[in-house]
């Protein structure tokens, strides 16, 4: 007897992931199929929370793993895991919420199904290519409806589990977007930039270096000002820079400027709105 533990540290945010992982309703009723192929005679059990078999075809795999196999599925979570040294046998205690009744099993092999998480190395990778994560460290997408696949760093794309956790079919789905993606600019020999760069006033600027640790991008250095000997300014590598703006709010001089939102240009724009709507205008600030 082989019983099969399913969300164990998924769907649980009191003490470890609060997401599903996915991947764990279909993998744990191939696996019971496989076992019951390999040991006709032997009994599965499977303890779910709710069974999410959403792909092609995935409902169809769990029913036949259910009519066809016998494979006994019991909603409900297991309380404790023990291992009984007289039987040499693991005792599973759970309870079955859809009858109310209290399981008890005595079985040869317990299976967790684990909670799918990144690899050790995403911190490592993402700090070099300068890209975002989530809570949990799986790399955040650009927008999660209109630009699933792209980074917020241009040329950086993402595929399968890197982003959440995936099957097969919605990982190699999501690698052919990316290898069309990758290849536009390939093909094309040249990226297009975000014009709404940050730029660098040099009049105001101190070169004090506060906007640096600021850009997760690192497209701002500070450098010797060639006009000025013995002072220290702020320069923008402009292929880097994302348009994000954390500099332009860390900059306490006011040197750091945002293309398309510098201070005349949004003071401008207040000042139609405020007339439009009989107001007294605001001053711009020198």
């Amino acid at each position: 007897e082989v019983v099969f533990v399913q969300c164990v540290g998924s769907r649980d945010p009191e003490h470890c992931m609060p997401y599903c992982s996915k991947i764990c309703c279909m993998y744990t009723a191939k696996h019971a199929k496989l076992f019951k192929h390999a040991v006709p005679d032997g009994q599965a059990y499977v303890f779910y929370i709710d069974i999410r078999s959403d792909g092609k075809g995935y409902e169809e795999f769990v029913q036949q793993t259910i009519e066809e196999e016998g494979v006994i599925y019991l909603r409900g979570k297991v309380s404790r895991v023990f291992h009984d040294e007289k039987k040499d046998k693991m005792i599973v205690w759970g309870v079955d919420t859809l009858t109310g009744k209290k399981i008890e099993i005595a079985a040869d092999m317990v299976v967790l199904a684990m909670a799918v998480v990144p690899s050790e190395d995403i911190k490592e990778l993402t700090k070099k290519l300068k890209i975002s994560t989530d809570e949990f460290g799986f790399i955040t997408e650009a927008h999660p409806k209109l630009r699933p696949i792209d980074t917020a760093t241009r040329g950086i794309f993402l595929a399968g589990c890197s982003q959440a956790p995936k099957d097969i079919p919605d990982a190699v789905a999501q690698a052919s977007g990316a290898a069309v993606k990758a290849a536009i600019p390939l093909l094309q020999g040249k990226i297009e930039l975000d014009p709404q760069t940050s730029t660098v006033n040099e009049d105001k600027c101190s070169g004090c270096g506060m906007c640096g640790p600021m850009c997760e991008y690192g497209a701002i250095e500070i450098i010797d000002d060639p006009n000025h000997p013995n002072k220290k300014i702020a320069r923008i590598n402009d292929a880097l820079c994302e348009g994000c703006g954390s500099c332009t709010g860390a900059c306490p001089a006011g040197a750091m400027e945002q293309k398309g939102f510098k201070n005349d240009q949004l003071y401008a724009m207040i000042n139609i709105y405020l007339k439009k709507e009989n107001k007294t205008c605001l001053k711009t600030k020198k």
